[in-house]
């Protein structure tokens, strides 16, 4: 033990970043599980410092002269979900997003044509209820219906919120009236 500890000893000594890191991860880990803790207790959700510690020991000894126990980084559990879950989540939310048709009937409408999901093709800025603060919107999708004779160009936001809505005489009318970089697809 004793053999151990001078061992330990010498390589702080030679490496005290490496040490800085690793105290790091520990109170990355200590605030992480008592976050779980306390969400536990309340039933509200608390966000700790997930996947942190384990970055930060992969940095550390990748500061130390052995740096192959960086390897050890990978092993911090919540780095291990983030890479088999969520991940994998993130992606299929986006495939989800970019494949997405809306339905035939829509917001009281036929749907005659929409746009694909863009991160963002437009913002807009409406007032809020407190003075000089402003609502933003990010634009992600448009929508045209048609309801009797008239057509309206939907502006709907990432939640599917219609944001704006707009009625014009013709479709090609409703589409001056959108991002020029919106690429459109009918509804079939």
């Amino acid at each position: 033990m004793v053999k151990i500890m001078h061992r330990l000893q010498i390589f702080a000594s030679q490496n005290p970043l490496c040490v800085v890191f690793i105290v790091l991860a520990v109170i990355s880990w200590a605030i992480t599980i008592a976050a779980m803790l306390s969400s536990k207790r309340t039933g509200k959700h608390v966000s700790g410092l997930p996947a942190l510690g384990g970055f930060l020991v992969f940095i550390g000894f990748l500061t130390s002269s052995r740096k192959w126990l960086a390897l050890l980084g990978f092993l911090d559990p919540m780095f291990l979900y983030f890479v088999i879950k969520i991940i994998p989540d993130i992606i299929a939310a986006e495939r989800y997003e970019k494949n997405y048709i809306p339905p035939s009937e829509f917001d009281g409408g036929t749907l005659i044509a929409y746009t694909g999901y863009g991160k963002e093709y437009e913002e807009l800025r409406y007032p809020s209820e407190y003075p000089g603060s402003y609502e933003v919107h990010r634009i992600n999708r448009y929508c045209i219906i048609q309801k009797d004779t008239s057509y309206f160009l939907l502006k709907i936001e990432h939640t599917d919120r219609i944001i704006s809505r707009s009625e014009y005489k013709t479709p090609e009318e409703c589409k001056r009236h959108a991002s020029d970089k919106a690429k459109w697809k009918a509804y079939e």
